[in-house]
């Protein structure tokens, strides 16, 4: 089979995930291509067998219209046709989309042409805007406008907010559009999304959850602890929280009143770019060496996600391969990656439940001892991977 996976940048979460999915579909016997559109992030950060299409100019025209209109998914014309045309010559048997509702697309054009050449198309979904007027996560503020049509958006100011609100107009468009691939298949990383998909108008597509899954040898295999005397934390409990960018929505002001609130033997370790410096938390820079990631991971006593939308963080499973227990709030999919061995989930929004749980889990860490959270993590390796391409086989031959 050739699969051609469609993403729109290489930033986030997307470069290990796609490097894992890689492997496995070259592993066994297939052939992969990633197309991708023209931009600084793709040429900077190239992915193997990538395919750029378009030009970089196309982003920037492509935003600036949803900026003035409230409407995405359909400008890029020209990007499109480039796309095709790659399409064209690759002659794929499979198209798999990700994030794509990214200013590089034209919804249209791309439904058009798997109808036209009968390519089965699998979209998996790593938020919910595919099936809202515009918004990536809408539990924060329990808004259900999503299910029969949206508009009057309460979260206007927030992903991308445009000058007017157009997302009635766009549920309508992305209805009709989304249900007019000639085959979709929709594959989420969690239950929970899965269930608003199941609810959405893209409901008479099947759905299957097929979770994330990371190198679990790479976090389990123990490192050096000097980070420990670096920062001096030798001895401390330490908290740890992940993120690329720290905000609210990652839980930042819960970390920074846990910071305040928390004994002296407690100490707040924050790995990521914080907005401001505060004395009582201590930050280190985003790494890009998954080594001192897992030494991150494996000293640390708790790792805490008070995240307060997501879709199934893999940061928690990483905690997890290292041997760290997680705490988290009842947020999305983050909860699927525990059971009560090596984790506690704690009700969203709820500090003090929070606090006293990350209290009691110091006080009983051999309840959550290194072995559970190993075992846990297994459940989440870089075998997931080899469920797409049973995924594609079942497609493919359907």
């Amino acid at each position: 089979m050739k699969v051609v996976i469609i993403q729109s940048a290489n930033n986030g979460f997307f470069p290990r995930f796609y490097r894992a999915l890689h492997n496995a579909i070259v592993s066994t016997g297939n052939q992969v291509f990633l197309l991708q559109p023209k931009n600084s992030s793709n040429i900077k950060n190239s992915l193997p067998n990538q395919v750029l299409f378009g030009s970089r100019l196309n982003w920037f025209i492509h935003y600036y219209l949803y900026k003035t209109t409230g409407l995405l998914d359909i400008w890029s014309f020209f990007n499109t046709i480039s796309m095709l045309r790659k399409l064209n010559k690759i002659t794929p048997d499979i198209i798999h989309l990700h994030v794509v509702n990214d200013c590089c697309i034209n919804f249209q054009l791309l439904t058009w042409f798997t109808r036209k050449k009968r390519i089965p198309v699998i979209w998996t979904m790593h938020d919910c805007r595919a099936f809202t007027g515009r918004c990536a996560y809408f539990d924060e503020i329990n808004c259900n406008k999503w299910i029969n049509g949206c508009g009057n958006c309460p979260q206007k100011e927030l992903y991308s907010p445009t000058w007017i609100d157009n997302s009635a107009l766009q549920w309508k468009i992305r209805n009709k559009l989304f249900n007019n691939f000639y085959s979709l298949n929709i594959v989420t990383p969690s239950r929970w999304l899965a269930d608003f998909v199941k609810q959405s108008f893209l409901k008479k597509n099947p759905c299957e959850i097929i979770y994330n899954g990371i190198d679990t040898n790479c976090f389990s295999k123990l490192q050096s602890d000097d980070w420990l005397d670096e920062y001096n934390v030798r001895g401390r409990i330490i908290v740890l929280g992940v993120a690329g960018v720290w905000e609210k929505r990652k839980g930042l002001d819960y970390f920074i009143k846990l910071s305040e609130d928390l004994s002296d033997k407690y100490k707040i370790v924050l790995v990521g770019r914080l907005p401001y410096k505060t004395n009582k938390i201590i930050n280190i820079p985003k790494t890009t060496d998954p080594l001192f990631l897992a030494s991150l991971y494996q000293h640390s006593t708790i790792f805490c996600n008070p995240t307060l939308a997501d879709n199934f963080p893999t940061t928690n499973i990483e905690a997890l391969a290292a041997g760290t227990p997680v705490i988290t709030f009842n947020t999305g999919g983050s909860p699927e990656a525990i059971d009560e061995s090596c984790g506690i989930v704690v009700e969203k929004l709820n500090y003090e439940e929070l606090k006293q749980n990350i209290i009691f889990m110091a006080d009983n860490i051999k309840k959550y001892n290194s072995e559970n959270c190993k075992n846990r993590s297994l459940q989440f390796s870089d075998k997931q991977y080899y469920k797409y391409i049973e995924l594609y086989r079942k497609v493919y031959e359907s």
